[in-house]
């Protein structure tokens, strides 16, 4: 009856240890933290196009690498949307907003144009380390 209540012991032990240490690597290397382990919501941006031109003041949408984006598209004209970098794009059409979703993966600044007979930059992604 000692003995295993010593090797239970031991056992416990030995597995507390081991998550304990996988847990450790896991904050070391970047891939867990308290933080993370929280959903996040989506940083939204509401955009309208008029006339080949994104109303409003903002120039630039800045986000942190690893947020989740949705960019939320209306225009008063059909227009083809093209997020480089990221290779994404999306056709809006009058009156039927489009969302543009993604997780924010590379890093640096990114043009999103407009495409169609020109190639026209509407706003710039700028996506920043964490």
């Amino acid at each position: 009856m000692i003995v295993s209540r010593v090797r239970t012991g031991t056992i416990f032990r030995l597995i507390t240890a081991g998550w304990l240490a996988v847990v450790g690597l896991m904050v070391v290397c970047g891939n867990w933290s308290p933080a993370a382990a929280q959903v996040e919501e989506p940083k939204r941006f509401d955009l309208r196009i008029e006339n080949d031109r994104v109303s409003g003041d903002l120039k630039v949408i800045r986000v942190r690498r690893g947020d989740v984006v949705e960019i939320n598209w209306s225009a008063n004209r059909r227009t083809v949307l093209h997020l480089h970098g990221y290779d994404i794009e999306t056709t809006v059409e009058p009156d039927k907003p489009r969302i543009m979703s993604f997780t924010a993966r590379a890093t640096g600044r990114f043009p999103i144009e407009a495409h169609g007979r020109h190639h026209s930059v509407l706003i710039y992604l700028e996506v920043h380390p964490q």
